[in-house]
């Protein structure tokens, strides 16, 4: 049994190499090196998430320059905080099976370890296409000057949107129009535009002979699509919708 106020052999000789002279202090072992798999520092951050945008930027880069527009990406708010909880320096990748424009995400992943997850974004397709400048009843044959260029996100049109302002010169409207927002193109019956029950001439031709007659469209069709037809002797033809409400049958 020890007695009170008597030190053991161990902490006497800690003592005395603390008195001797030229003896170096005792000093705490150093801390261990950080893990290479720590969170990813703030700057690591930034640059994922600007590789997140690249990628996005890269898939929806063949649908922007066949509209002639730009494109523009944003991030969900929680980005930073997504990516503060993970267990490593993570890779970043575009999931297969997205949408080039409009909702869809970027992921990110560790190499060793099975943490994945995904980031919401947004890709913003901004293309100037022609609005109405003033409301339009249904029935308006279009002139110019009913309407001017404006940029509008064609993501949030998945219907589909008018680009070319040369489809509204003579085309009349089939729906009343708002100011400001995008003509779908089924809101517009161009001047060439036949439907069912609209007359049209129809040329039959074949080795040798050309005969032209009358008929009635079954169909809606615009210049260069297929239409099938009623001829007056009620037989039903299938051709090709030419200039001047001519369809042209081969036969």
């Amino acid at each position: 049994m020890k007695r009170p106020g008597h030190l053991t052999a161990a902490a006497s000789a800690l003592i005395l190499a603390a008195a001797m002279p030229g003896t170096a202090p005792l000093r705490a072992a150093p801390a261990a090196p950080p893990s290479s798999a720590s969170h990813a520092s703030p700057p690591a951050m930034n640059d994922l998430l600007e590789r997140g945008r690249q990628l996005l930027q890269a898939r929806a880069a063949a649908t922007a320059s066949a509209l002639g527009g730009r494109i523009e990406i944003h991030l969900a708010e929680q980005a930073f905080e997504r990516l503060a909880q993970a267990p490593c320096a993570p890779q970043v990748f575009v999931p297969p099976g997205g949408r080039p424009v409009g909702k869809t995400s970027i992921g990110l992943r560790c190499a060793n370890q099975p943490w994945q997850i995904r980031i919401p974004a947004e890709v913003a397709l901004l293309v100037a296409v022609p609005v109405p400048s003033r409301p339009l009843p249904a029935g308006t044959v279009l002139r110019e000057g009913d309407w001017s260029l404006s940029e509008v996100n064609m993501a949030a049109w998945p219907r589909g949107v008018t680009t070319d302002p040369r489809q509204l010169d003579g085309a009349s409207t089939t729906r009343p129009l708002r100011a400001g927002e995008p003509i779908p193109p089924h809101a517009l019956q161009s001047r060439w535009q036949v439907g069912p029950g609209d007359p049209v001439q129809v040329v039959l031709s074949g080795s040798g002979f050309l005969i032209k007659a009358t008929g009635k469209m079954l169909q809606q069709a615009r210049p260069g699509q297929p239409a099938r037809v009623q001829l007056e002797s009620g037989r039903t033809v299938a051709g090709v919708l030419r200039e001047d409400r001519e369809v042209e049958v081969s036969l």
